[in-house]
């Protein structure tokens, strides 16, 4: 069959034992060190902020959201080294020629870096931060640290106890990183070395730009409004929940991602051909 061309599920299962049982204690050290590292900065900052968070309540939530958002640094990292040997040149030859199709090592990837690792991932934050909570003692002031609740994923679209951020806001958070995974991801099949160095600066510079040229589109029709950097728009109010801007920043995180797999897809068939 034609399509056996693009898939064979026997052949992507050899790939993926293959990758496995040749990477196996790599994959296996990396779990540990990014748990162990996850507990000690999550410890060393949540010590450090015990206080405020007993004494103010949205301080948990926010200290909470700062040690996930470094630990998704940390993840991205990982998830954007992906397709290891194609930073050589001989190993590239040898990849691109061993039996696969261009789709199945793309997927071997795709599933080891984003649909396994991840979960296993947050599974170990879950797990880290709320031992870092556990190992807190008393400060100077003697405020108890059994008064500052563990760690939920829950907390991080939380406000407040029992009000949780709009669906909007929850969603753009979800598919925001998501996207950025796909992002990096896709920066190791575009560049041959230092991907992800190169891919991080992309990025940055874009964002630069982007927020250079708001700048500059409200300088020009918002004149009286705008004043030095600050940027001054008049989003369109779409529905009762969402405007016009919520709505493009929805949109973005949607849908990058599919564009971001597509284009680390044909890059990689590309350099087969």
């Amino acid at each position: 069959m034609p399509f056996n061309n693009y898939f064979n599920v026997k052949r992507f299962v050899r790939l993926l034992k293959q990758d496995l049982l040749i990477n196996r204690t790599k994959y296996f050290l990396t779990l540990i060190g990014l748990g162990l590292i996850t507990y000690l900065l999550c410890y060393w900052f949540l010590n450090a902020a015990k206080d405020s968070m007993i004494k103010y309540e949205n301080s948990i939530y926010n200290n909470y959201m700062v040690c996930f958002v470094f630990f998704m640094m940390a993840v991205g990292v990982i998830v954007g080294t992906a397709f290891p040997d194609l930073t050589d040149k001989i190993k590239t030859s040898n990849y691109l020629l061993s039996p696969g199709s261009t789709f199945e090592k793309f997927l071997v990837q795709f599933l080891l870096r984003m649909g396994v690792f991840i979960p296993i991932a947050l599974g170990i934050f879950w797990i880290s931060i709320r031992l870092a909570k556990a190992s807190l003692v008393l400060g100077d002031s003697g405020l108890d640290p059994a008064l500052i609740p563990y760690f939920e994923f829950r907390l991080l679209v939380t406000r407040v106890v029992g009000h949780l951020w709009d669906t909007w806001e929850i969603l753009f958070m979800i598919f925001g990183f998501f996207s950025y995974g796909t992002y990096l991801f896709a920066g190791t099949t575009y560049f041959k070395r230092y991907a992800l160095v190169k891919t991080v600066i992309i990025s940055a510079v874009v964002l630069g730009s982007s927020i250079l040229f708001m700048m500059l589109l409200s300088h020009i029709f918002y004149p009286q409004e705008t004043h030095g950097f600050n940027i001054q728009f008049q989003p369109i109010q779409v529905t009762e929940n969402l405007d016009s801007f919520k709505i493009a920043a929805l949109g973005l995180t949607f849908f990058s991602w599919m564009f971001f797999l597509a284009m680390a897809y044909f890059k990689l068939k590309e350099k087969e051909a």
